[in-house]
């Protein structure tokens, strides 16, 4: 499709003095369909991110439970070691004592001198232990909770993101809802001469007849139809926020002319013809205007009936919000 439309494109640079690129358009249509993936994409991150935040939260309890069970223990062990070392110390005065009074032998109370300092050493070593152990859930924690700090952080610049994307894509929204009515409000008149106003995937539709615009097989726009698109114009110069897409539709019946080689010559050449007409006569900015043939490729109707075939020949002026706020959104 892409290589047709840029075939479009040199045909009309063959047949007018300028055309301008698709391509930008195409590229602000692209990003502009795939905002609502990248919308469902942050609410699916910001869904894992919450999940881990409470995953974090759950562990953090859990060592804050061991580490409140090693204070006790340690706390108990402490006692236990004070409650040693009495006794060592209280052995050692009975020694003192009994070998002054020779109540004991001296054998008996060196022997039992080691089993307590044994004992004591013990004591010493689980202790060290219970305090490294204690030591090392205490930087656990600190590590745990710096984990939560950075995940709370990012939720949180998460949520103020998806907060300001939905809020802009509402704006937009509401922005394409407003100018629909608008537009339909303005081009009522012209609703029984073909002129139909719609709104999908986030853009305004603005569907002509041929018979509102040209002449079987001509490219000049009627007085009527050039009334419609000043019209129209006045309208699209208080909404500069949207960009403008002339696109040209044929039937499928074949068309061979000295000026035209097919239907995709005389679909480009009326969307540059309705262009020309918004650009120099209605004063709509050249810049935000992009005319395209699409030949007789997407039809309304795709039944060979000369009704079908009459939906087909149209011109279609599509209108895009800007993206440029969106996409500096996503690009934080």
């Amino acid at each position: 499709m892409k290589s047709l439309i840029q075939l479009s494109i040199i045909s009309c640079i063959i047949f007018l003095t300028s055309c301008v690129p698709q391509r930008k358009f195409v590229e602000l249509q692209d990003k502009y369909n795939a905002l609502n993936s990248d919308h469902v994409n942050l609410d699916s991150l910001h869904r894992n991110l919450q999940q881990a935040y409470e995953r974090l939260n759950k562990d953090n309890d859990e060592l804050r439970t061991q580490y409140t069970k090693l204070q006790t223990d340690f706390s108990e062990m402490e006692v236990l070691y004070e409650r040693v070392k009495k006794s060592y110390e209280q052995l050692t005065e009975n020694y003192r004592k009994t070998s002054e009074s020779n109540l004991m032998s001296k054998d008996e109370l060196k022997k039992s001198l080691r089993e307590l300092e044994e004992k004591l050493q013990k004591k010493e070593l689980e202790l060290n232990e219970k305090e490294a152990n204690l030591i090392k859930k205490e930087e656990e924690s600190r590590r745990l909770n710096k984990d939560i700090e950075t995940i709370e952080k990012d939720l949180k610049e998460r949520e103020e993101k998806v907060k300001e994307l939905e809020q802009l894509l509402k704006q937009k929204d509401e922005s394409v809802a407003k100018l629909k009515e608008t537009l339909t409000n303005a081009l009522l008149g012209y609703k029984k001469d073909g002129l139909t106003v719609t709104s999908r995937d986030g853009k305004v539709y603005i569907s002509v007849d041929e018979s509102l615009l040209f002449q079987s097989g001509r490219t000049d726009i009627n007085p009527l139809g050039k009334k419609a698109l000043l019209k129209l114009c006045e309208t699209l110069k208080q909404n500069t926020d949207f960009n403008i897409l002339i696109e040209g539709h044929t039937d499928d019946v074949p068309i061979k002319t000295a000026r035209f080689d097919d239907n995709w010559d005389l679909s480009v050449l009326r969307a540059t013809s309705v262009t020309r007409i918004m650009i120099k006569e209605g004063g709509i900015d050249p810049l935000k205007i992009i005319p395209a043939g699409r030949g007789e490729y997407t039809p309304i109707d795709p039944s060979k009936t000369a009704e079908a075939r009459a939906k087909n020949r149209r011109i279609e002026i599509i209108l895009a919000p800007e993206l440029k706020e969106i996409m500096k959104i996503l690009n934080k």
